[in-house]
């Protein structure tokens, strides 16, 4: 029982670390802004309320500030959660599960980042080994050239 009770006492801050930064919910909406910012879309697969390893990448690399920084100038924020113990509307609940069918979605955690044609540039599942710098060497590769200055316009 000792067990549990943390793991339910770090639910809701795991909530709120996916709710740093500029997180959507709406897919099409995403693309339509990263095509306007000159930016990748980054999806994260997670569920918020009971998956451990979901918690701790939100606790230990897209909260941080070296993350959100980096997702400032490169990324548009997609979450897609599948919690147990809240319940999500029933329209974003179908969004997420169509969501994840179509980029083919087996674990949680996965993050996909995207291109604005919707191309997979990169699948990453589970918690990163080398925490967020390996996780943001990953992603650094694909950073769209003068994604800060179409931000700036």
């Amino acid at each position: 029982m000792t067990k549990i009770v943390p793991l339910l006492l770090l639910a809701p801050f795991a909530a709120l670390a996916a709710e740093k930064g500029d997180w959507h919910t709406d897919f099409s909406a995403a693309m339509e802004k990263a095509e306007e910012e000159n930016k990748l879309v980054m999806i994260e697969f997670h569920g918020s309320d009971w998956c451990p390893p979901c918690i701790k990448l939100n606790e230990k690399v897209l909260a941080t500030e070296a993350f959100l920084a980096f997702a400032e100038e490169a990324l548009v924020l997609v979450s897609a959660d599948f919690p147990r113990e809240r319940q999500l509307p029933a329209e974003q609940r179908e969004h997420n599960r169509k969501l994840g069918k179509r980029l083919g979605l087996q674990y949680f955690p996965t993050v996909v980042l995207l291109d604005t044609e919707g191309n997979v540039l990169e699948k990453l599942v589970g918690y990163p080994e080398e925490g967020l710098e390996g996780f943001l060497a990953t992603l650094q590769p694909h950073r769209p050239a003068g994604a800060a200055e179409a931000e700036s316009r």
